[in-house]
């Protein structure tokens, strides 16, 4: 328990979460359970050398029947504004919607995940973080991603799979934001 909220306040100090997300957080650890293997000593310890810093979801990519009514739900239940308009797309329109410091991504299709995309800090650039994917993780097909339509400063970021073919995304955490 006392790591989580070292770990809750240091992401406050580093202005990675605000007040009221630390506020939501420490309710929710201090509310939650902790699992046997949480109880065993080190379990809740991060990694002492991943590749990346995980800092933020920065956002989901869905593929939706209706891309007019998911809009409209996620703007009325969230207050999501539209932060891309890809509609015209020839292959698949979509929507990018900003939900506070991230967004969720909406594009026509058949129902699904289409994607998950962590915001890492630091950011070491889409060019390095891809030969450092490359070489710890070979077998996860990394490549470059770029969204040509963003006018954001960060649109470069890496997409890969994991183990079982989901598909992830890494880059900054201001990634098309």
């Amino acid at each position: 328990m006392l790591n989580r909220i070292e770990n809750l306040l240091a992401l406050y100090d580093e202005r990675q979460i605000d007040r009221r997300q630390l506020i939501a957080a420490l309710v929710v650890a201090a509310s939650a359970p902790l699992t046997a293997s949480q109880t065993q000593k080190g379990a809740s310890d991060p990694p002492q050398n991943p590749v990346f810093r995980g800092r933020i979801v920065n956002h989901v990519t869905m593929r939706v029947n209706d891309l007019e009514e998911s809009r409209a739900f996620y703007q009325e239940l969230l207050g999501a504004t539209v932060l891309l308009d890809g509609t015209t797309a020839p292959r698949a329109p979509w929507y990018d919607l900003r939900i506070g410091e991230s967004f969720v991504s909406v594009s026509k299709g058949m129902p699904d995940i289409d994607h998950f995309a962590v915001g890492v800090d630091p950011w070491m650039g889409a060019d390095r973080a891809l030969e450092t994917v490359q070489k710890r993780f070979p077998r996860s097909e990394p490549r470059l991603n770029q969204n040509p339509l963003s006018k954001a400063a960060e649109i470069r970021s890496v997409m890969l799979k994991d183990p079982n073919g989901n598909s992830v995304q890494i880059g900054s955490t201001r990634y098309q934001l």
